[in-house]
């Protein structure tokens, strides 16, 4: 999938996660996450240079979540801003209702980094300030080899055109099943292959849970279900499929070891409690084979 790259492919690998900083308010407990910083984590875990971009507030909150990404490998540029950082109240049914108006919906963003970007991931409820899409087409101009979309549609914070947006940028495109549905609506095409072709992807995943997910790529459409698991906490889950799939993906992995990694990703982080999990050694050497 990406031929040109050096014996060493993480060497120097620059990936940039845009994004919301959330905490999930669970029982008036705080638990770090939110999709981008939920990616960069398993992306650096894999050994890829990764640069957080996103803004909290001048809080505690801020504090907190600050401290605990610079305990990571990732690369924080993090601005701090006068309203609140961002949280997600959730309900005793899973559900949750994220505040609006608080930091993550300004984020700002150097012009430059002075090095060039491999892949750019974002999802579409950064896009939701006028601000951010700003700080998104800064990013975009500086034209990534790779622009990995994770949709992560969540309730009053999309639109047609913020879809439309996605579509449009993306050379790789990750949805759940409730999410290509909205994307089929919107769109009127119904097969993911032809919705590749009239978009230019290059691969596209379309996820299902405990039931695996499907890969499509130009070796075609590839499909994988992980083990059983006793499933705890489905948070991050995702999250961990996305970031071993960009990985997978910029390495030149087979697509079937891409798919296999990801869903076994997804899979360990939904039998844990949280969405920042460490990932086991095998998890970690997923694609171990391909550097040697």
């Amino acid at each position: 999938m990406l031929d040109d790259l050096n014996k060493n492919p993480l060497k120097g690998l620059q990936i940039a996660s845009f994004g919301e900083i959330l905490f999930d308010m669970i029982n008036d407990e705080p638990h770090l996450g939110g999709a981008p910083l939920n990616f960069a984590w398993y992306a650096s875990q894999m050994g890829a240079e990764v640069a957080f971009l996103s803004t909290v507030g001048n809080d505690q909150l801020g504090d907190k979540a600050l401290s605990a990404i610079l305990n990571t490998k990732i690369e924080p540029i993090i601005t701090r801003s006068k309203l609140p950082t961002g949280v997600a109240k959730v309900s005793n049914d899973g559900s949750f209702t994220i505040a609006r108006g608080t930091a993550w919906e300004n984020i700002s963003v150097p012009i430059s980094s002075g090095r060039d970007l491999q892949l750019l991931y974002f999802g579409s409820l950064a896009q939701v300030s006028k601000e951010n899409r700003s700080s998104l087409k800064t990013l975009l101009d500086r034209k990534p080899k790779y622009v990995l979309v994770d949709l992560n549609l969540r309730e009053n914070c999309y639109t047609k055109q913020t879809i439309e947006d996605c579509l449009y940028y993306a050379t790789m495109l990750k949805v759940n099943e409730q999410e290509w549905s909205i994307v089929s609506e919107i769109t009127g095409i119904n097969e993911p292959e032809l919705l590749m072709r009239q978009k230019r992807l290059n691969a596209m995943a379309v996820t299902r849970g405990e039931n695996g997910a499907t890969l499509y790529s130009a070796a075609g459409a590839i499909e994988f279900q992980p083990n059983t698991i006793d499933l705890v906490d489905q948070t991050g889950a995702g999250d961990a499929f996305s970031a071993l799939l960009a990985v997978g993906i910029l390495i030149n992995a087979h697509p079937a070891q891409a798919l296999a990694a990801s869903c076994q990703a997804g899979a360990v982080v939904a039998s844990k409690k949280g969405a920042l999990v460490d990932l086991p050694r095998d998890i970690l050497e997923a694609y171990k084979e391909e550097f040697s």
